[in-house]
């Protein structure tokens, strides 16, 4: 691996090395991701190509700070994460002969490892590609509302299952976040990554994933810190209080306009909650109570725990786990059981799939996560906003959701953690 840093020889800092065309196509495809997971999964790919283009053409550029010698540590680390991580998994798809078809998600996410380890020491952009990326993010976010009141208005489907979807919306909310305290970057255009960031919840809010709802502590909690930081760094407060009541304003005028941002979210929380009381409560198991969203999940979890305790160390395999969940399913005559084929937690998925195999290599990637956000942190504390965003988002929705049996979801980790790192690699940028 120390082979993609000794590649070429060590070169001066340029300004830009990629060429405007190909910034331009890139941020097109990020900017309609949210709309098409064929937009998503060809922007992730051209994030792969850039990589290996920027392998074979472009020399290493010294680190200028220990900032950004920082930024190449992550990425070396990330990398071993998740060769780990894939180690650990292939250990049980070999041993029970899974079909690794499958398995997109591993080698998604080893491939944008790989790309970024090449990105990350060689590719500069200038300040106006920066900022360029900066408006692409939030024109996302305006293209994101969009699918979301489609699909809480008249029943659109998502472009992906919406757990998931508005996962990644979350994920690229979090992006955004060291934005708005960059002190480098004009007024206006911090400005208009709040605004992002702001339409980006408000689409996860409309999408009606709860699952998704999870990352709304860790960005408010963000969105304070920054507060704070423009208090203790000179902004005056009358400042910083008409920033807030222009925001709250703007929050009323929203959710006046657009009800569905509060209804949504209103009915889905109080549908979760009688599903628990259900469950809770009722004396028996009955389809009635586990043919619900949170009712399956329990059940599953449930029974899980008694497979697992007979297989630990390798589980049972792909085919087992879903024979397992179509035999639970007309024990307890649930049909919203038996049409599942995984266990909706990453936890259980993989603990049944490959007992403590499927385990590590599931805590490894979130191991990789928070290690990132600790090396960030020392030196680039505002950047680890958005990789803690990602591990804490990717950790919580892991409890009620196996996110690793669809595509899109590794795309949107694969794109977040790219845009996380070029926005970090422009001229101008640096806290």
């Amino acid at each position: 691996m120390t082979a993609l840093m000794s590649h070429t020889e060590l070169s001066s800092r340029p300004s830009s090395n990629i060429p405007g065309w190909i910034w331009m196509l890139f941020l097109a495809l990020l900017t309609l991701a949210p709309i098409s997971t064929k937009m998503a999964g060809a922007a992730w790919f051209f994030v792969i190509c850039l990589g290996a283009w920027a392998f074979w053409r472009l020399p290493v550029v010294q680190p200028e700070s220990s900032n950004e010698k920082a930024l190449y540590d992550a990425v070396i680390w990330w990398l071993y994460f998740c060769v780990a991580a894939f180690c650990f998994k292939a250990i049980g798809m070999f041993y029970w002969d899974d079909p690794w078809r499958t398995r997109h998600f591993d080698f998604r996410i080893l491939l944008m490892a790989f790309a970024l380890r090449a990105l990350v020491p060689r590719v500069r952009l200038s300040a106006g590609q920066v900022l360029m990326l900066v408006i692409a993010l939030t024109l996302a976010s305006f293209s994101a509302i969009a699918v979301s009141y489609m699909h809480a208005q008249y029943g659109w489907a998502t472009p992906s299952n919406r757990i998931n979807w508005a996962g990644g919306l979350a994920m690229l909310s979090c992006v955004l976040l060291p934005v708005t305290a960059s002190r480098t970057i004009a007024l206006r255009w911090r400005w208009c990554a709040t605004v992002g960031i702001v339409v980006f919840l408000s689409a996860i809010l409309m999408s009606g994933a709860r699952g998704a709802y999870l990352a709304f502590p860790w960005i408010l909690i963000s969105g304070l810190v920054v507060l704070r930081g423009y208090l203790n760094g000179g902004c005056s407060g009358a400042a910083v209080y008409r920033a807030t009541a222009l925001l709250a304003v703007s929050a009323v005028l929203v959710s006046y306009f657009a009800p569905k941002i509060i209804e949504v979210p209103k009915e889905r929380i109080a549908i979760a909650v009688a599903e628990v009381r259900a469950v809770f409560f009722d004396e028996k198991t009955t389809g009635n109570v586990v043919d619900t969203s949170i009712g399956a999940r329990i059940y599953m979890w449930q029974r899980s725990l008694d497979v697992i305790q007979e297989s630990p160390w390798i589980g049972y395999g792909r085919a087992q786990r879903i024979r397992f969940i179509k035999e639970w399913g007309g024990q307890a005559n649930a049909h919203i059981v038996k049409d599942q084929t995984h266990l909706h937690s990453e936890y259980i998925n993989g603990m049944v799939d490959h007992g403590v195999f499927g385990l590590l290599s599931t805590l490894t990637y979130m191991a990789g996560l928070i290690y990132l956000t600790i090396i960030l942190r020392r030196h680039c504390h505002f950047l680890a906003m958005s990789a803690g965003g990602l591990a804490y988002i990717h950790i919580m929705m892991s409890f009620t959701d196996a996110n690793s049996q669809t595509n899109n979801y590794s795309v949107m980790i694969g794109l977040a953690l790219s845009a996380i790192f070029l926005l970090r690699l422009g001229k101008r940028q640096g806290e």
